[in-house]
């Protein structure tokens, strides 16, 4: 059994070690909007608890949305359209899909995070995105600029994650649910797009905050350990792991425009083309060869 004095040694460690963030907005607790992007599978939710200071923002992410209406329709005498729905069975994937749109949550959920800030503050959020497509940002933009954020207080970070960790990190069937791999190839796509060309033609109207390229994946994370080599983990039911290192690039300083820097485009270019899935759409893009996944 560990002794007191051990418990106060190994807390004073862990607050000793130096945890590698993304710090935006020089880590207010308020006032900040980040778009955090990726294809299905990238490894989203890792970063936003590891790189990003996650516990600073409200989150809305659509897969916790759904998991919460289907706990709902298990639970209460409600949404009997969607009970029983298995989110790792294709078919039932798009009809939840469909549940959501049609209803209108993502709207609702928003407008909700954003009533503190027209009566007390403006509160920080976290959109949890694949942001294959650009009118995503078009559209929130404007609600959030209305409500009173500051466009150099919006932020976009991507974690760009190799497709074919992304396609084994989906197939996992822990993870709960599973996105069509046609679904899953056009979100990471998509995202390529749409990050690319703000890299290169700069970010929509209202955006000015920083642009990070973040490398997912573990061999691009390395983390604190113990004296065992285990992971040293933190938080009140020890499940949060210490980050020493990951890799990112900063594209755009707030309030600045996008890099020039031809060695800083050129890394982000090579990683893009290492990372992103072999198709036509991307060969077409960004020069990467086909062959199937």
């Amino acid at each position: 059994m560990k002794s007191f004095k051990h418990h106060i040694t190994e807390k004073r460690n862990i607050q000793d070690l130096i945890e590698k963030q993304i710090i935006v907005g020089k880590g207010a607790r308020q006032g900040q909007i980040v778009f955090l992007a990726g294809g299905a599978g990238s490894g989203k939710g890792f970063a936003r608890n590891n790189f990003l200071e996650g516990e600073k923002f409200k989150v809305r992410d659509v897969d916790e949305l759904k998991k919460a209406f289907l706990i709902l329709a298990k639970t209460k005498d409600k949404y009997k359209e969607i009970r029983g729905l298995d989110l790792r069975r294709t078919k039932d994937v798009m009809k939840m899909h469909m549940f959501i749109k049609n209803k209108g949550i993502q709207d609702k959920t928003l407008d909700l995070l954003l009533q503190g800030g027209k009566l007390k503050h403006l509160p920080n959020i976290l959109i949890d995105t694949t942001l294959a497509e650009a009118k995503k940002v078009d559209k929130l933009v404007p609600q959030f600029m209305a409500s009173g954020y500051d466009p150099k207080n919006i932020h976009i970070v991507w974690v760009l994650t190799n497709y074919s960790i992304a396609v084994k990190q989906n197939r996992n069937p822990e993870r709960g649910r599973i996105v069509p791999e046609d679904i899953l190839l056009a979100t990471h796509e998509g995202a390529a797009n749409t990050m690319w060309n703000f890299i290169r033609k700069g970010t929509p109207r209202g955006v000015d905050g920083g642009v990070y390229i973040v490398l997912g994946g573990p061999e691009h994370t390395v983390l604190w350990k113990d004296k065992e080599g285990k992971p040293i983990k933190t938080g009140k039911k020890k499940d949060t792991v210490v980050v020493k290192d990951f890799k990112y690039l900063v594209m755009k300083e707030p309030g600045k425009s996008m890099t020039k820097e031809k060695d800083l485009l050129g890394q982000a270019l090579s990683w893009i083309r290492t990372n992103v899935p072999k198709s036509t759409i991307t060969k077409n893009l960004f020069g990467t060869g086909q062959k199937k996944e």
